[in-house]
């Protein structure tokens, strides 16, 4: 009896082990030969690539490929990696995996409780950390209450914020992504932009014009390279044609540079500033005496005031004083003539 029973569990146990080797060897095959031992980072900027394999691999299973693969085809599967907007795998072979990711433009920082506060050009907090990214402006002169990953810079004033965020997006857009990177991005306590480089700073003022601003200081920028001092574009208008770059940290000296006019720019503007370049001289008398109305630039300061610069970069704020002949027109001696707010004798 006992050896029937034996003759009748040996098929079942033979199936049991037969099934038990092919559970082992599909585990052998899927644990073993889908072992990753090589991964490709591609589409990081920011984040380095051993970073980003430590975060998309984080936990115990994505040494394999195929789960790997699989995880990241799920469509929340970059949900909780913040700073990423998608992410996706490719098995190239059983053990050679290429993660492809998809950064969230980071566009500055803020300091708060001794952590670097990363903001993306939404105002959104996709990082709080005290490691410093290479290529990334600091923010200062931002009061903020206690920040939360993925949601919006806590600032009090929405339309400040709003401000805030429009001019990180310009400044990314502008400066940061053709090379020119600030130190510094601070908000005085008029909520006033200033912007630090290495050996200059940049007074922008309020929103007004940011755009125009901003583009030309890009094409500024080589010409600030060489001077330490302030550039002040915190008046510029549509109508503004120089702007003053005040060197050294007490401005001891004055340069005015030339600007682009920004398009659209109305004729009614270009009227108006070619009627003060003309003065009071008539076109026939300033042939005779070698002025014209191209000899001076007429132009406001940082603080306000009109100024004017001759042809020999004489600057004066008295335009009041006319220095004239008796007859009321330009004093020359065929060689050279004096201009008529400076006084300075200039060579035709």
């Amino acid at each position: 009896m006992q050896l029937q029973k034996k003759k009748a569990n040996k098929p079942i146990y033979i199936m049991s082990m037969i099934l038990v080797s092919i559970i082992v060897i599909g585990l052998f095959v899927v644990f073993g030969l889908f072992h990753i031992r090589q991964v490709d980072v591609i589409g990081n900027e920011y984040y380095s690539a051993d970073e980003i394999q430590k975060m998309v691999m984080s936990d115990s299973l994505s040494e394999n490929s195929l789960y790997l693969t699989w995880k990241y085809s799920q469509p929340d599967a970059a949900e909780n990696l913040t700073f990423l907007s998608a992410v996706d795998v490719t098995m190239i072979n059983p053990f050679h995996v290429q993660i492809k990711v998809y950064e969230k433009s980071i566009v500055g920082y803020l300091m708060y409780s001794g952590s670097m506060l990363y903001f993306d050009k939404d105002g959104v907090v996709v990082e709080i950390s005290q490691e410093s990214r290479e290529g990334i402006p600091a923010y200062s002169g931002i009061a903020i209450s206690e920040p939360k990953i993925s949601e919006k810079i806590p600032v009090d004033d929405e339309d400040f914020l709003d401000d805030i965020i429009s001019e990180a997006q310009m400044i990314q857009e502008i400066l940061c992504q053709n090379g020119i990177v600030p130190k510094e991005i601070h908000y005085d306590d008029k909520q006033q932009l200033i912007l630090y480089f290495a050996n200059n700073r940049v007074m922008l003022g309020d929103n007004s014009y940011m755009e125009e601003k901003l583009s030309n200081l890009q094409a500024l920028m080589p010409q600030m390279e060489e001077l330490s001092g302030t550039l002040h574009m915190e008046n510029y208008t549509a109508g503004t044609t120089t702007i003053t770059f005040k060197k050294g940290e007490k401005g001891e000296e004055e340069l005015l540079m030339n600007v682009n006019q920004p398009e659209g720019t109305s004729e009614e503007n270009t009227d108006e500033a070619s009627t003060d370049a003309d003065g009071e001289e008539s076109t026939e008398e300033s042939e005779k005496s070698g002025y014209s109305e191209n000899s001076g630039t007429f132009s406001t300061d940082a603080s306000g005031n009109d100024t004017y610069t001759d042809a020999s970069g004489n600057v004066t704020n008295n335009m009041e004083q006319m220095y004239l002949g008796d007859d009321g027109e330009i004093i020359s001696d065929g060689y050279g003539y004096i201009d008529p707010y400076t006084g300075a004798y200039i060579l035709n």
